[in-house]
């Protein structure tokens, strides 16, 4: 099978420091779940057509909150990374 990048069409639709604030999912849902600095958001850029909307940094913890994006499809859901703590 051979799949063409970037693959879905995407809006951002928020970013939510808590799942009790997530929109209710009306199709399946996503999530990138990984340690800090991983690659979850990079990861995320390549699948979309628009990668802009997905903000990626080299510095571990730049994601703090659960970022949704909505696809025909389904919802991506990038959340922050474990293993890192700034002290």
């Amino acid at each position: 099978m051979h799949l063409d990048f970037p693959l879905f069409s995407a809006k951002f639709i928020g970013s939510f420091s808590a799942p009790n604030q997530m929109p209710i999912p009306n199709k399946p849902e996503f999530f990138f779940i990984g340690r800090s600095n991983s690659g979850k958001s990079s990861f995320l850029r390549a699948l979309l057509k628009n990668p802009s909307i997905v903000k990626v940094s080299k510095n571990p913890g730049h994601t703090k909150t659960m970022n949704v994006f909505e696809t025909d499809l389904c919802y991506f859901v990038d959340l922050p990374g474990y293993g890192y703590a700034k002290v």
